[in-house]
């Protein structure tokens, strides 16, 4: 991938291409330095858009919620991080909340 990113949405690395070769989507807050890692499968099968960029992040930070310092690489893990206990964040279910709110009659 070109170090500055394409306007043609199509034409970058897509978050379903870094699935396909399975890589690591490590995804960090610049304002707080939390770092977090997932997989690219899991992703792919969270977002709802099959072809989100890969460099774009699917959502803000989940300890600041600011969506404008976060940064993403990606790469393939090799054996030594693997070894060593790599922590990556995996989806366990989805949950569904309904909001409810009063009105008159």
């Amino acid at each position: 991938m070109p170090s500055i990113p394409s306007t043609n949405r199509f034409a970058n690395r897509s978050i379903r291409d870094c699935a396909r070769d399975h890589m690591l989507i490590v995804m960090r807050c610049d304002l707080c330095g939390r770092t977090v890692n997932y997989w690219a499968e899991d992703l792919a099968k969270v977002i709802d858009d099959p072809f989100h960029e890969a460099h774009v992040p699917p959502w803000g930070c989940g300890h600041c919620r600011m969506i404008d310092y976060m940064s993403i690489r990606w790469h393939l893990p090799n054996a030594q991080e693997l070894a060593a206990g790599l922590t990556v964040r995996r989806p366990v279910r989805q949950v569904v909340k309904w909001i409810w709110r009063d009105e008159r009659v």
